[in-house]
């Protein structure tokens, strides 16, 4: 914890980041202190909360609760509970677009994702995809939408611009978690069944690479200025590192049991891990790939999308 403190304590207050924490089991979020690793509020969320998205100005953290099929909203500033509407009714991974004025919502049962605007957290819009879709990213210049068709072993990319589908590219088995690289150029797809992960291009989302990590990759982040991937394996209790120039796995860092969602910090060293099983969250220093702390959350803690709140 040291090296993220010293680290941290050397930016203004303001811009220390939050980690908000979808514990599934417990029906709770909890909101961690990235200065002191330490959780500061615990937000009661009825519905085994999953899935987590931020607004692009950090003032809203919206949450999937998979058993009652609703969006729940949280006021991050207060760390408050301040909506929850039906959503539909697989509803799990979870992504806002850059303007922060609409969400999507990937329907696990319906082969749909929801288009909902984040002002009425009315549905705009249902746009059919592949089988299964879970895991949502949004490019940075905000022009594509990604969803990882779990059933169909494939991605969509969706044109934001006219809401259809634009290409639809067969990756490994059973993708789940996806990220998209800075410059959105790249596509990182962590396959749950092939135990790999599948890099696509941007452009006409072509197959770059497959690189093999270990047992039930579930999701991905990026540290260090994109140049390194982490994937949490679930089934390994690790996560695996990838040279994003090589494309190889280059070290294998252990965490908790059955590790989910994972997240970078601003300025790209620190990386948080959510444990399923431990509930839990292991922090990972890039730069060393090294565990530093390991910090008590809720039951069941999932985290599967974007988490971190604060520049």
């Amino acid at each position: 914890m040291a090296f993220a403190v010293a680290f941290f304590l050397s930016l203004p207050l303001a811009a220390a980041p939050r980690a908000f924490i979808t514990n599934q089991l417990g029906d709770s979020v909890s909101v961690i202190d990235t200065v002191s690793n330490s959780v500061v509020a615990t937000i009661k969320v009825p519905g085994k909360p999953a899935g987590v998205a931020v607004s692009p100005n950090g003032d809203r953290v919206y949450v999937t609760t998979p058993e009652s099929g609703e969006l729940a909203v949280i006021d991050a500033a207060n760390n408050r509970l301040i909506a929850q509407v039906p959503a539909s009714a697989g509803a799990l991974g979870i992504a806002v677009d850059k303007t922060g004025t609409t969400i999507f919502i990937a329907d696990w049962y319906n082969n749909i994702v929801s288009v909902i605007d984040s002002q009425t957290l009315k549905v705009k819009k249902t746009i059919p995809v592949g089988r299964s879709p879970s895991g949502l990213a949004v490019s940075p210049d905000n022009r594509w939408l990604y969803v990882a068709n779990r059933l169909d072993n494939s991605v969509s990319q969706i044109d934001l611009e006219t809401l259809r589908i634009r290409n639809t590219t067969k990756v490994g088995e059973h993708p789940f978690g996806l990220i998209v690289d800075s410059k959105g150029e790249r596509i990182y797809v962590a396959n749950v069944e092939s135990d790999d992960i599948t890099v696509l291009g941007r452009d006409h989302l072509k197959r770059i690479a497959t690189v093999k990590v270990k047992m039930l990759p579930y999701a991905a982040a990026l540290a260090l200025d994109d140049s390194l991937l982490f994937v949490t394996n679930q089934d390994d209790g690790t996560v695996s590192v990838i040279d994003t120039v090589t494309l190889t796995e280059t070290a294998v860092i252990e965490v908790g049991d059955k590790p989910e969602g994972i997240g970078t910090l601003p300025g790209g060293r620190f990386v948080y891990v959510a444990n399923w099983f431990d509930d839990n969250v292991s922090v990972i220093d890039a730069l060393n790939l090294e565990v530093i702390d390991t910090i008590e959350t809720g039951g069941g803690s999932r985290a599967f999308g974007q988490f971190i709140v604060g520049d």
